[in-house]
């Protein structure tokens, strides 16, 4: 389990904290609360309350926005430092997204009025906030318009690309692990299944990629990126 110490650490890591005094760190952890959650358990979904955010402390968490057919739309895949719920906290309204473990994760869990309290003691910490929130929704309109101008091999050569850090050494090998199956990299894309399975082939084809199960190697970042001019 997370000691006071690296906890107070990785919300200082955070952009939201990175300024923030130690006073105010320390009275953020003595609020929090950790909490275990297996592989595939649903931490939140729509119409539960949101009174307070949660930090990723390790694992994955898909969130999702259930759509008005029914089906699942993949948004973001949230990784161990980030943080999920911060933005609909503030509208103290139910969540309206819905979020899964992808993986055996441990998430901290921050009520909003420890974070609000916050706020009102430093009017710095308000703005850095703000400018934090801002980067994310544009985050989220840059991905809306890369899925509304691009074709489908440029969709996923941008999923592909913004999964894996860029390396110091663009025309060597690297591998890693896709976070979700084909279905759901297919809706986060919206895509059809059989379309996403095209994409994947003819990467594979020009050798930009190789695939064995859940494992993708990116074989030449340079051609990937040619892909993609705007990144």
């Amino acid at each position: 389990m997370l000691d006071t110490a690296q906890f107070s650490s990785l919300l200082r890591h955070l952009p939201l904290f990175a300024q923030a005094e130690e006073s105010d760190i320390a009275a953020l952890v003595d609020a929090a609360s950790l909490i275990k959650v297996k592989k595939r358990q649903v931490v939140c979904k729509p119409s539960d309350p949101c009174e307070g955010f949660h930090v990723v402390v390790y694992g994955r968490v898909m969130v999702s926005l259930q759509t008005s057919s029914g089906t699942e739309k993949p948004l973001d895949v949230v990784e161990a430092g980030e943080t999920f719920g911060d933005i609909t906290m503030f509208l103290e309204q139910p969540y309206y997204l819905s979020a899964t473990t992808l993986e055996d994760s441990l998430l901290a869990y921050i009520p909003r009025y420890a974070f609000l309290q916050l706020i009102e003691r430093d009017s710095r910490f308000a703005l850095r906030m703000l400018a934090s929130l801002s980067l994310r929704m544009r985050e989220v309109v840059e991905n809306i318009e890369s899925t509304s101008h691009t074709t489908p091999i440029e969709r996923l050569a941008v999923y592909l690309l913004r999964s894996y850090p860029h390396p110091s050494m663009p025309d060597q090998p690297h591998k890693f692990d896709l976070a979700l199956n084909k279905n759901l990299i297919a809706a986060a894309l919206d895509l059809a299944p059989e379309t996403l399975s095209r994409s994947f082939r003819e990467l594979q084809e020009r050798h930009l990629i190789s695939i064995e199960g859940k494992t993708v190697t990116l074989n030449n970042l340079t051609e990937l990126e040619k892909l993609v001019p705007t990144l």
